[in-house]
């Protein structure tokens, strides 16, 4: 609509503007423009069939004629229009139409990257689907609405049809999930059909039979409004909605995701949510330190309950780092909406519930937290775990000749930020959602158990960032050996063609000046939920590294440790 009125704006009284399309919505919109416009400009309709509207009983195209005559639109029937190129319009029959501008309403095509995906299409590129609304071609992927052509049963591009398959999509994509086949969808043949004459009448079809009238633009106009309504997006909400929004949903949501309650016989809880206090009180066993970490996350996937995982297991990782056993854990969650609604619970609820399985399964309780309304869905946990002061792994602590370890692949921030540009397969996105909802659990207690020198988690600053704040903590320096790097699947390809995240140009300082190898992109890629990076002494590194494989973990020795040289750098980058 902007457009639109920057158009008018421009175009001076008079002139001549074409409309191309024979349907229902190209012959509405030129009435609706012609009632907009009332004479400023000459509009002209262009349709390659006889008539517009040509399917159409013949009540309801003698009535759409007799509007478009009324309207003083004029009329150009069964020719094909080309490019507008110097205020000529070309017509199939050779013929040329003077015009200004040209606006299109000439049918529904799919877009682009359907064809070229390989999924089986139809001459206008959408996707051909089966009886179940599967892919001829790819029975994993399902369609329906403009994009989709049943092949058994083509319809109309209209809404009502894409409607319609809303309930049977659904059906069918929970009976995959479950590995169900789906069922068949018998599409209707005909639907109502109505066009708006813009002069407060309207006409309907079905079946043969036709309609006309003030009567019928009032239901017409009734069912567009409450279509509107529903789909309306509302202003955010004041300060004070908000917080009576937080309240309730903190009350009944977060509640419900919390242990139970926290069990009872749970060791050192000394009053628990079950109490009613504001808060759980709990105290450390005897002889135990007190590991804290807090991280929070914005939602960069769709799925609530796969980014409830994610975010768990890359706040688990600063405890893991330090060697501490995870123990209770606090929440604070956000999803996008003002107002408690179906979806704002089933997403909070999905996204929790993802959470807890992965705090649970490194033996980390929830106990409580909070959440609110805010413009998009994130959601942060401030965990807790408990050490023995004397098997702490710190950052400092790396001695000459120490092996370095990495336990998990590279390149989570390469993928999401493919994602973002549209050149991700699936298969990599997968491989580096499954990475990133791994926790470091199992390669902390294979590290311990090897007598790691030095320990830390690969996050926002990459590999080359965190390791550069472990030289440093312990005076020495290394040795990265590029073509040892494990990257996820994608990862390179995606750097080959320059995707990168936003920040990993900030993260470029850590490496040394020089460097060509193409996975030197690698090693600046900030990481989400990413591995631990470790010192291992070198006697232990193979039999280490055994252990981390046989644990299905992906692990690599990636460098080793040496004496730091003054005035040169701490990091250097050279082939194994």
């Amino acid at each position: 609509l902007d457009q639109l009125a920057g158009l008018e704006a421009a175009m001076r009284r008079g002139v001549r503007m074409a409309l191309v399309g024979g349907g229902a919505a190209a012959t509405e919109l030129a009435l609706a423009l012609a009632r907009r416009l009332r004479g400023r400009l000459r509009l002209v309709l262009v349709c390659d069939t006889p008539e517009p509207v040509a399917d159409a009983p013949p009540h309801a195209r003698r009535v759409v004629r007799a509007a478009l005559v009324d309207a003083g639109i004029e009329l150009v029937s069964g020719v094909q229009a080309g490019t507008l190129t110097d205020g000529r319009l070309p017509l199939s029959d050779g013929s040329f139409l003077e015009a200004d501008a040209v606006l299109w309403a000439s049918g529904v095509i799919g877009p682009a990257f359907l064809a070229a995906s390989g999924l089986a299409c139809d001459e206008a590129g959408r996707l051909a689907v089966d009886t179940g609304l599967r892919s001829i071609s790819h029975g994993f992927v399902f369609a329906a609405g403009d994009c989709a052509r049943l092949e058994a049963r083509p319809t109309p591009k209209a809404r009502v049809w894409a409607m319609r398959a809303g309930r049977p999509l659904d059906a069918n994509l929970r009976r995959a999930a479950h590995g169900k086949s789906p069922r068949h969808w018998r599409s209707p043949r005909e639907a109502l059909a109505t066009l708006d004459l813009s002069d407060g009448r309207a006409v309907a079809w079905r079946n043969g039979l036709a309609v006309s009238g003030h009567a019928i633009w009032q239901c017409r106009d009734r069912l567009d409004r409450r279509r509107v309504r529903l789909n309306a997006i509302s202003p955010p909400p004041p300060d004070d909605d908000a917080m009576r929004w937080d309240a309730k949903l903190s009350a009944e949501v977060l509640a419900g995701a919390l242990a139970d309650p926290p069990d009872p016989g749970m060791p050192n809880l000394v009053r628990g949510l079950d109490a009613h206090d504001v808060a759980p009180v709990l105290k450390p066993p005897a002889g135990q330190v007190l590991v804290q970490n807090v991280e929070w996350l914005r939602a960069f996937i769709d799925d609530p309950y796969m980014f409830g995982q994610i975010a768990a297991a890359h706040a688990l990782s600063g405890l893991h780092a330090m060697g501490a056993e995870p123990w209770t854990a606090l929440a604070i969650a956000s999803v996008a909406g003002n107002a408690v609604g179906a979806k704002s619970r089933a997403d909070m609820g999905d996204m929790l519930e993802g959470a807890r399985d992965v705090l649970t399964a490194d033996g980390c309780t929830l106990i409580g937290g909070h959440s609110a309304a805010a413009g998009e869905p994130s959601i942060g946990f401030a965990v807790s775990g408990l050490a023995d002061p004397r098997r702490l792994l710190h950052k400092s602590g790396l001695r000459i000749g120490d092996a370095l370890v990495l336990t998990k692949p590279l390149g989570t921030g390469i993928v999401l930020a493919g994602t973002k540009h549209g050149q991700v397969h699936g298969r990599w996105l997968l491989a580096a959602i499954d990475s990133m909802r791994t926790t470091n659990a199992v390669a902390s207690h294979v590290l311990l158990a090897h007598g790691t020198t030095a320990c830390t988690d690969v996050a926002g600053l990459g590999l080359a960032g965190h390791l550069g704040e472990v030289l440093r903590a312990s005076g020495v320096a290394a040795v990265l050996w590029p073509d040892a790097m494990l990257a996820l699947p994608g990862a390179l390809e995606l750097a080959g063609v320059g995707i990168a995240s936003p920040t990993a140009s900030e993260n470029a300082l850590a490496l040394p000046a020089g460097g060509t190898d193409p996975r030197a992109a690698l090693l600046i890629d900030p990481q989400t939920s990413g591995g631990l990076l470790a010192g291992v002494p070198s006697r232990a590194a193979e039999s280490c590294l055994r252990a981390l494989h046989d644990a299905g973990l992906h692990a690599a020795v990636i460098g080793t440790v040496e004496e730091a040289v003054a005035g040169t750098p701490s990091l250097r980058l050279e082939d194994r």
